[in-house]
């Protein structure tokens, strides 16, 4: 009887003992979780499967202000509200991934977390149109924040696919080669049905026409200089074209459609303009904007671009500014509750007014640059401030 109560005594207090564990593990639990409410944070978790060299950042209002997140372990850190980015660096090339927190555990995945996996860098780049254009920028797959900050019920997490984009817009030249090729611009197959139509009844006013005793040359008819006075239909056939010219089977080109449009504009910095947070009087000139319709520089060709311009964190130009820019999307609402989606908005074959995005040259307010500005154009409207340029995707 005596050795049983004993049993029983070392029994309760192995139960009290393992009790109290975890009451106190439970409770510290508790403790740092009330920790990252009241600091407002979001859990990022990274997945390495490059097994490249990475760094955290904190974005900062423009390019040259962002600051390493020192205490950064390499696979994840809880990160009050900001932006925030990923710096990987593989065989002397670096991509990066964005990063938005915007509060206590509000990220897109299971309970809130944000998470980004890296992967390798593709092997190969898009094939070009001409050896002496500038190599695509590379915008890794992952989520971004998409919409207009200042609207609390727009911004909501999309996830993007990788993608390559063109650094400038598509240039004279580029759409000059497609206008004189055989298989190009007269070539229906390369046309959506409605843009068969369009064609039959209309001649195009590309400024790729232009020829050097053309009084509008020199504003817009410059080989490197981006084409405009094109529309929906005319852009949309020159990806086609280009896809059979240069595609090899491995590659696709096509124009952006918003949300890629956009998360590539912002960059991995989740800017609100193409460099910065903020559009000041003193930040103007980082921008080709100017509402002059007789100016003698209008459009800005690469060349000079890549003189008096910079690009984004991607590698691309002109994201804000120098001409408006043509996406695939219909116009489509979105907001936290109905969010974007690559549903039939994105469908070639529709008829409906299509989103531009970027501003230009020719913007009446700066407010046009906005990056979450959405303008609508019927498919089939032509201006001297409006082109595009396109993005390259692997099939298969």
């Amino acid at each position: 009887m005596k050795k049983s109560l004993v049993i029983s005594g070392v029994a309760l207090a192995t139960i009290v003992t393992v009790a109290g564990a975890i009451a106190w593990r439970f409770t510290a639990q508790e403790r740092e979780e009330q920790l990252h409410y009241e600091r407002n944070e979001t859990k990022l978790v990274v997945v390495n499967r490059a097994n490249t060299a990475l760094s955290l950042f904190r974005a900062g209002k423009k390019l040259q202000e962002a600051t390493q997140v020192s205490e950064f372990n390499g696979s994840q850190i809880w990160l009050k509200p900001g932006n925030y980015f990923l710096k990987c660096d593989s065989s002397g090339r670096s991509f990066f991934y964005p990063v938005p927190i915007t509060g206590y555990r509000s990220g897109p995945e299971k309970e809130g977390a944000f998470s980004v996996t890296v992967r390798s860098l593709p092997a190969e780049q898009p094939s070009r149109l001409q050896a002496n254009l500038p190599e695509f920028a590379y915008v890794p797959s992952g989520h971004f924040l998409l919409g207009d900050r200042l609207n609390l019920r727009e911004p909501h997490y999309v996830w993007v696919p990788g993608l390559f984009m063109s650094p400038f817009e598509v240039t004279n030249v580029e759409f000059r080669e497609f206008m004189n090729d055989p298989e190009g611009y007269a070539d229906n197959s390369n046309w959506v049905e409605a843009g068969r139509i369009w064609k039959t009844g209309n001649s195009t006013q590309a400024t790729a026409r232009l020829e050097p005793a053309d009084a509008e040359f020199g504003r817009f008819g410059q080989g490197d200089q981006p084409v405009v006075k094109v529309n929906w239909y005319e852009a949309n056939a020159y990806c086609q074209w280009l896809t059979r010219k240069c595609g090899k089977g491995t590659w696709r080109f096509t124009l952006p459609t918003e949300a890629e449009w956009e998360k590539a504009a912002r960059g991995p910095d989740n800017f609100d303009y193409g460099l910065g947070m903020t559009l000041s009087d003193d930040e103007v000139k980082a921008y080709n904007w100017k509402k002059n319709p007789s100016a003698e520089v209008t459009v800005i060709g690469i060349e000079r671009s890549q003189v008096w311009y910079s690009p984004n964190r991607y590698g691309l130009y002109h994201m804000s500014g120098n001409v408006t820019e043509w996406t695939e999307t219909l116009n489509r609402s979105y907001n936290r509750e109905h969010p974007y989606e690559d549903d039939n908005r994105n469908r070639l074959d529709l008829p409906g007014l299509r989103v531009v995005r970027g501003g230009s040259w020719y913007s009446a307010s700066v407010a046009i640059l906005y990056l979450p500005y959405r303008e609508t154009f019927q498919p089939e409207v032509m201006t001297p401030y409006l082109g595009f340029r396109i993005v390259a995707r692997l099939l298969g």
